[in-house]
């Protein structure tokens, strides 16, 4: 017979050398946890110190850029004094001779002499010539004035006539004032026209240089646009969609003037589009004879041009104008503490907007009429409508036409699944006692729901009869009769409970239509006396569609 052998492996030892290995692989795990994190706050310790670098980088930058600039700036402005230095001084001479006259507190022969000092000391520069001219006229010496004016014209013949041009506004020489004026329009391009050129048309259009008897300007103005009109392809369509574009932002929601009849009326839609154009009209109509009947405020545009020669007296010349620029940009660097991206930003930007502000002529008028802010004076505007007129009534034309519509005869309203209809507005006891019908015949359905299903009355009575005879039953056969008694309860709470429950839905249907009762009675009367208002608005407002012109 042969015997089974067991063989005993004692384990023990390879159970504790794992478990030493596992401790030794924790010990690890922890050292790489320690290590991870050291590694962490390392990098992060050495991006604070990337960062501080990087910002005293920037410091150091914006200091050495502060210095050069401020550097530069002494540099650029000595050397602007040395080729440019008398510029100045014959502007201060100008301005100051203009004033001197004005109050004759200097003697004619100082005027002279100081003239033809600077006429010598500065050469090339216009101005120098018109104060030659000044002093010579002021002395009655003509043929040297002449011969003064003669050479600004040759130096610079647009800044000589704008300049010449005011100074004789500004001592009542009309005729000569508007020799020069039509002088100097005859050096603009209509396509470049910038905000000072707008202020001398506005000041002629306005009568500020007085009457031009010899109609030497008349023919610029019809020039300018013929030339817009004739450079850019379909000018004038381009214009009426424009305008009649603009004219949609007069629209206005109407539902806020009447907000029942947008809640409950079917044919709103067309009661807003009709009533908002109307409106829109009467804003529109309003505005522009807002700006029409503007009255002219003569002597502030009188002080404003007299500003604006001072302003062209002081102006830089064109061979000043890149030094100008680069201590533009110096003080621009100096103002941003060495911040050169943000300087060169802020310098950019000046000279977007200058060019921005240079546009074609009607670009320049739109702009004007358009323009919502509140800044714009109104004579500026009334100049603007005088040329723009037939465009803008072409414009205002293709408004009316555009989604023609009509006023609808009635308003359906449609409340809560009900539906009425007003011609006048004056039905609203008719649709009420509508209204309170439907509601009537829609709760009594609910109500028929509500009620529906077993009679809990036979309900509570078979409970009855069942409990008693488990009373009854109870003692000779006592499971029977227990039986019976609990089926005899549960029948009785059983149609109680119905009974509670259809109580409660016919309490809750009764609150929901006395609600809905409420609420739409009260929205019919609102909607009706707002129908009302819309009716008598657009039998008012009706003859605005007729109107041909608005400016």
């Amino acid at each position: 017979m042969a015997s089974n052998n067991v063989v005993s492996v004692n384990l023990s030892g390879v159970e504790n050398a794992l478990s030493r290995l596992s401790s030794q692989v924790s010990a690890v795990d922890n050292k790489v946890d320690n290590v991870s994190s050291e590694v962490r706050n390392l990098k992060s310790e050495l991006e604070r110190l990337r960062s501080d670098f990087l910002d005293m980088m920037e410091e150091q930058r914006r200091a050495s850029s502060l210095e050069q600039a401020t550097t530069e700036l002494v540099s650029v402005r000595q050397e602007m004094d040395k080729k440019f230095g008398n510029y100045g001084v014959v502007r201060n001479t100008m301005v100051g001779i203009l004033q001197a006259t004005d109050a004759a507190l200097v003697r004619k022969a100082t005027i002279t002499t100081v003239s033809e000092e600077l006429m010598i000391s500065t050469p090339d520069y216009w101005l120098a010539p018109v104060l030659v001219a000044l002093a010579a006229w002021i002395n009655n010496n003509r043929d040297l004035a002449e011969r003064a004016i003669r050479e600004a014209v040759r130096r610079d013949n647009e800044h000589t006539s704008l300049a010449m041009a005011l100074i004789c506004r500004r001592n009542h020489r009309t005729a000569t004032c508007y020799e020069w004026l039509a002088r100097y329009f005859s050096t603009q391009d209509a396509a470049r026209i910038d905000s000072d050129s707008m202020v001398y048309i506005d000041a002629y259009v306005n009568g500020i240089f007085g009457t031009d008897e010899k109609h030497l300007c008349d023919d610029f103005m019809a020039r300018w646009m013929d030339q817009v009109r004739c450079s850019t392809p379909d000018f004038e369509d381009k214009q009426a969609k424009s305008w009649a574009d603009y004219f949609q932002t007069y629209y206005a929601d109407e539902g806020s003037k009447y907000p029942a009849l947008k809640s409950v009326v079917k044919e709103f839609g067309y009661i807003d589009k009709y009533l908002g154009k109307l409106d829109a009209i009467n804003q529109i109509s309003d505005s522009f004879s807002t700006i029409n009947n503007s009255e002219v405020n003569a002597r502030s545009l009188e002080e404003q041009v007299d500003r604006r020669l001072m302003d062209l007296v002081n102006s830089d010349d064109p061979k000043e104008r890149q030094l100008r620029a680069q201590e533009e940009y110096l003080l621009a660097v100096k103002a941003c503490e060495g911040d050169i991206d943000r300087a060169r930003r802020i310098v950019k930007e000046r000279d977007t907007e200058k060019k921005r502000q240079t546009m074609n002529i009607v670009e320049q008028m739109v702009r004007v009429v358009k323009d919502g802010s509140g800044n714009t004076e109104s004579y500026k505007k009334k100049t603007a409508v005088r040329f723009l007129s037939p465009y803008i009534n072409k414009g205002f034309s293709m408004f009316k036409g555009d989604d023609a519509t009509s006023f609808p005869d009635q308003a359906t309203l449609e409340i809560n699944g009900w539906t009425g209809a007003s011609r006048t507005g004056e039905e609203g006891e008719t649709l009420r006692s509508s209204y309170t019908t439907f509601l009537e015949q829609h709760k009594a359905e609910e109500l028929a729901k509500a009620t529906s299903g077993p009679d809990t009355k036979k309900l509570k009575l078979a409970g009855l009869i069942t409990l008693v005879a488990g009373i009854i039953l109870a003692f000779p056969l006592m499971p029977v009769g227990i039986i019976a008694i609990a089926v005899g309860c549960y029948l009785m709470l059983h149609g109680r409970g119905i009974e509670g429950r259809r109580e409660q839905a016919k309490e809750d249907i009764e609150k929901k239509y006395s609600k809905l009762a409420d609420e739409g009675l009260h929205e019919i009367d609102v909607a009706l006396s707002q129908w009302q208002k819309a009716r008598s608005s657009a039998m008012e407002l009706s003859g605005l569609l007729d109107m041909q012109n608005v400016a």
